[in-house]
């Protein structure tokens, strides 16, 4: 007896690019088997969904988002207690749009005062699979000013930030997310208070330190970053996420596809400079860099971001929005469709450390799925066109 069978529906399993017109078996939350539609028909199932006509594929991840934190003021405007309820509610935005496993952020916001323990508590009692990247985070006012996960609701200096410090925030951190500010963040701050976005905040030799003290601990250590020379400390000091990574050149993304170093884009803004452009991000895949799309919800879009002239603000269902330009980009250079898709799949996975579990559709993986009306990006954007979301095995969201 099978806990669900899928049966009949377009499958992009995300391990192969061609879709396989199959039936997926579902047992105790895992991926158990991928069968012929007429061998599917002979078996016992407690649940069965007709998918025919319907594209069956890996449920979505957004490995950066900021969700639990500055999303909840920002959007719904909430401090005190009623923080938690806020994530919660931006939690099954995600879930409606498809998006199962979130990389979200706790940085310390300068009034938000809930520790990451009590997000983590809020977050497990989802369904949804949240991982957290404590981080320190700088703000480019004037004065600088610094926060961390560790001290949240308060500012800090720089001097607070020891090698001490670092090695908690390592301890805490569950995904190589921010988890350092090599230049400082205009955040969703209006540009005039922010004079010193983009500036740098720390030399090669703290960069060196922190990201050694990290790796120490058996920890992977991302990092917010724009600017060419910026990036490269991060790159020689054997870093392993950049995220944004606005204005990084060519040579650099060689060099970050030969010491594995991940790329983690966000070409509708998220710094003070130049989002990545389509090009960027196929230069970077074509290097060979694992590159993954992310929101960084909710982000105001930068002015010279491309194609999204119609959205201010992204949240999770604007995801497929941010992606469209980029995938038209790419499939049109000769990227297959499933390849794109795979920087919202399996690249993000791989990012935030969880490729054996999710990412594809693949025996032995946890059953995360989405059955939608045509392939995402390519044939829709809107989430509407997203008709059953599974998690673990379970339907968790279904608009038939």
């Amino acid at each position: 007896m099978w806990d669900l069978v899928i049966k009949n529906g377009h499958i992009l399993t995300m391990d192969s690019p061609r879709e396989q017109y199959k039936s997926v078996l579902i047992k105790n939350g895992i991926i158990s088997d991928i069968v012929d539609n007429e061998t599917a028909e002979t078996l016992d199932a407690r649940k069965v969904i007709d998918a025919t006509g319907l594209v069956v594929m890996p449920a979505l991840i957004d490995c950066h988002t900021h969700l639990c934190e500055y999303a909840t003021e920002g959007v719904h405007h909430i401090r005190g207690k009623s923080q938690t309820i806020a994530a919660i509610s931006n939690y099954l935005d995600c879930l409606k749009s498809g998006i199962t496993t979130i990389g979200d952020h706790h940085l310390g916001h300068p009034v938000l005062s809930a520790p990451l323990e009590v997000l983590k508590d809020a977050a497990r009692n989802t369904v949804l699979n949240i991982k957290f990247a404590a981080g320190m985070c700088c703000l480019g006012t004037k004065p600088l000013a610094y926060t961390s996960s560790l001290r949240p609701g308060g500012n800090l200096t720089l001097d607070d930030l020891d090698s001490e410090h670092y090695a908690r925030l390592a301890v805490e951190s569950e995904f190589p997310g921010e988890n350092i500010f090599i230049t400082a963040t205009v955040a969703n701050l209006p540009c005039h208070l922010v004079p010193n976005g983009g500036k740098r905040i720390f030399d090669s030799e703290d960069i060196f330190k922190i990201v050694n003290i990290f790796h120490l601990l058996g920890k992977k250590i991302g990092a917010h970053i724009e600017g060419a020379d910026n990036i490269q400390l991060f790159i020689d000091a054997g870093g392993d996420v950049v995220h944004h990574g606005h204005g990084a050149n060519t040579s650099q993304f060689d060099e970050m596809a030969r010491k594995n170093i991940f790329l983690v884009a966000t070409p509708h803004g998220g710094t003070s400079s130049s989002p990545n452009t389509p090009e960027d991000i196929y230069n970077a895949l074509n290097a060979g860099v694992t590159t993954a799309i992310a929101t960084d919800s909710y982000l105001p879009v930068h002015a010279k971001a491309v194609g999204l002239d119609d959205i201010k603000t992204v949240g999770p269902k604007d995801f497929l929005k941010i992606c469209k330009p980029t995938f038209e980009y790419l499939n049109k250079h000769g990227v297959a469709k499933a390849d794109c898709l795979k920087m919202i799949t399996m690249n993000a996975a791989q990012i935030m450390g969880l490729e054996a579990e999710i990412g594809s559709i693949t025996k032995l993986k946890r059953a995360d799925i989405i059955l939608c009306k045509g392939l995402p990006v390519f044939d829709f954007t809107d989430t509407e066109s997203i008709i059953t979301v599974i998690k673990d095995g379970l339907i968790e969201f279904n608009r038939c």
